[in-house]
Formats: C-alpha cells, sequence, structure tokens
C-alpha cells in the first residue's frame, strides 16, 4: 500500500492519500462522499484521515474501511482526485539512524582516509593489493558486530520531498547518504528481533546530508557525535509503503543516486549485517520505543560520495532512488548557513 499526505489547495486542511489504479485518492475527499454510516471504523477512519501514524497503527482495521468506502465513492463517480500539494508525511517523534552495512563502513573508511590522508592511502592501498585483504583500520570495531548501532539525530531539521537544502559554511565536503527509512507504529519494550519487525509500519526514501570535513573530528578524535557533521538537515521521500509490501522483498532492492539528472551510484539492500527486525528490537533494550519513531538503516553500500567519489556541490540537484519505494528529491541551495 502507498500512502502520501498533502496539503488540499485552496483549503487550510491537509489529507492521506492511498495509490489507487495509479492515481491518488485523497481520504478527505472519499468521507466527504460518503455519508458516515456509524459504525466506529468510519470514525476511526475521520480521525486518521491525515495522520500517517494513525492509520498505520490501526491499518488492519481501517483499510478494510477505506477500500469500503472508495468503492461505493467510485460507485457515485465523486471525485476523489483533488487538487493538491505534498508534504512531509509527518513529523517524528524521535530520529535513530543505524548503521548496518558492513560494506558501507569499509568503503567510506576507505574514501576518508583517500580524501583526507593522501599519504596513508598509499600505505593502505599497498597492504591490501599484498595481502588481498582489507586494511584493519577500515574494518568496524568488535562492538559494531555484537550490537546494531545507532545515533540520534535532530528531527526539527527534516526537510520534505522537493524542499531545497542548505549546508552550512563550515561544510567543505558535502556529501548525501541514500537510506531505507523505517517508520515505527507500534510502542516497544526490550522487543524480540520479530516484535522489531512487526513496528515497522511502512518505509520511504532517506537523505541523511552529512558534512563530511567535520566528522572525522567529531567522531574519530573525541570518541563522540556525530553532531556537526549531521544535524543541519535530512530529507525524508513524500511517498511511504507499508512493510508487508518491502519486508518480502527486501534483498531484492536496487538503490540509485541521480545528481543533476546523471547516475553515479547504484546500490542493493541485500546484506544487511543486523537485521531490520534486530536493529529496531535493540532500539527497544531498556528503552521504550513509541510509535511515530522514524529509524534508517544507515548508507546503502555505494551510495554516498565518499564511496563512490561524487561529493555535492552548491546548486546541484540530487535525486535517491528505492525500487518499489519511490524517489527523493532535493536542490542544494548556492548559499549557505
Amino acid at each position: 500500500m502507498k500512502l502520501k499526505r498533502v496539503k488540499l489547495k485552496n483549503l487550510e486542511k491537509y489529507s492521506l492519500c492511498v495509490l489507487k489504479d495509479g492515481q491518488w485518492v485523497a481520504f478527505r475527499a472519499v468521507l466527504d462522499a460518503v455519508p458516515d454510516d456509524g459504525t466506529n471504523e468510519h470514525k476511526k477512519l475521520e480521525n486518521a484521515s491525515d495522520d500517517l501514524i494513525a492509520f498505520l497503527k490501526d491499518r488492519t482495521d481501517l483499510q478494510p474501511k477505506l477500500e469500503e468506502l472508495i468503492a461505493i465513492a467510485q460507485t457515485n463517480n465523486a471525485e476523489l482526485i483533488l487538487d493538491s500539494q505534498d508534504v512531509m508525511p509527518f513529523r517524528p517523534l524521535l530520529y535513530r539512524d543505524f548503521m548496518l552495512c558492513e560494506k558501507h563502513v569499509i568503503n567510506s573508511s576507505r574514501g576518508f582516509v583517500k580524501r583526507l590522508m593522501p599519504k596513508v592511502a598509499i600505505v593502505t592501498k599497498i597492504f591490501e593489493v599484498i595481502t588481498r585483504k582489507t586494511f584493519p583500520m577500515f574494518l568496524p570495531k568488535k562492538p559494531w558486530y555484537e550490537n546494531p548501532v545507532y545515533y540520534k539525530g535532530n528531527v526539527l531539521s527534516f526537510v520534505a520531498d522537493r524542499e531545497t537544502v542548505t549546508f552550512p559554511k563550515y561544510a567543505t565536503l558535502k556529501d548525501y547518504e541514500l537510506e531505507l527509512g523505517m517508520i515505527i507504529t507500534k510502542d516497544l519494550l526490550n522487543a524480540t528481533e520479530e516484535e522489531g519487525f512487526g513496528a515497522i509500519g511502512a518505509f520511504c526514501v532517506f537523505n541523511d546530508f552529512s558534512a563530511r570535513n567535520v566528522q572525522i573530528d567529531e567522531m574519530r578524535k573525541t570518541g563522540f557525535g556525530p553532531c556537526k557533521a549531521k544535524d543541519f538537515s535530512s530529507s525524508i521521500s513524500s511517498v511511504v509503503v507499508t512493510a508487508d509490501e518491502i519486508l518480502p522483498v527486501l534483498d531484492t532492492l536496487t538503490t540509485r543516486v541521480f545528481i543533476n539528472n546523471n547516475k553515479v551510484a547504484e546500490g542493493e539492500i541485500k546484506g544487511l549485517y543486523h537485521s531490520l527486525g534486530k536493529a529496531v528490537a535493540y532500539a527497544s533494550k531498556g528503552e521504550r520505543v513509541y510509535a511515530g519513531e522514524f529509524m534508517a538503516t544507515g548508507t546503502i553500500p555505494n551510495c554516498c560520495g565518499m564511496e563512490n567519489g561524487v561529493l555535492l556541490e552548491c546548486g546541484d540537484v540530487i535525486r535517491l532512488e528505492i525500487d518499489r519505494i519511490g524517489e527523493l528529491t532535493n536542490p542544494i541551495s548556492k548559499s549557505l548557513l
């Protein structure tokens, strides 16, 4: 099930929309077209008509009712396609970003050394050519293999699809990270891996923008962070897709990065070292996770500039794509914060 949230033009109202037969049907239009039948499901659907989390939490009951009402409205030839503008699908309560791909850790570490420590890069390249092994410094540390680690970012700096992203003045290495976003729709505490999977209500495309030149100092030299390397902006796609459509095919999905309409990278989601269910469950270890939180996988291998060698410049337009989910486009401002 594909969903998005829109602002209805000429009205101070918002509505969820569902993709039906290739067209976006507005919940608000359906509810306005079909009289209230007095059922609890109708009332709950009314209350959740512009609230993605509320709809996904009760989707088992609300989706059949929605489909019933759409069928009635279509029989009555009601206008269900409304003039509207896409907006951010929801505002997360909290944002946790994991780092689930070993290949990304290795490749990005190699990229950091190549750009910021060129003399060291020569030594590491010789080592890898001779031994045919990964240079030990590039491998994740032992705790990474034991648990799906994450950092908490700034939800207030999230922007929507098509919104302009402005990098701070201190960002000399402007990077992007194509990630799979997870929308949490169940409360959890000390969850199992299976319960972790069950708490993922939907997926989206996510871009974790990064100022790479300050990330080394923040993380490797202080052992803390990231903060100023990340907190200035992240973006989230307008369209979300329910988990039942994505989890069964997760390992088959391909990702792509386009800058100024030129494809600069391609990746695959398969090969996560820790499963999505384990990641969500770990977040709930000893603390409550709430419906309405947002989590992300970390970069899909090869889908950031530190790995593929193509960084952002002011004035660029970046587009990220994930099979079966959709795309996310953001212009990069010519000015700096």
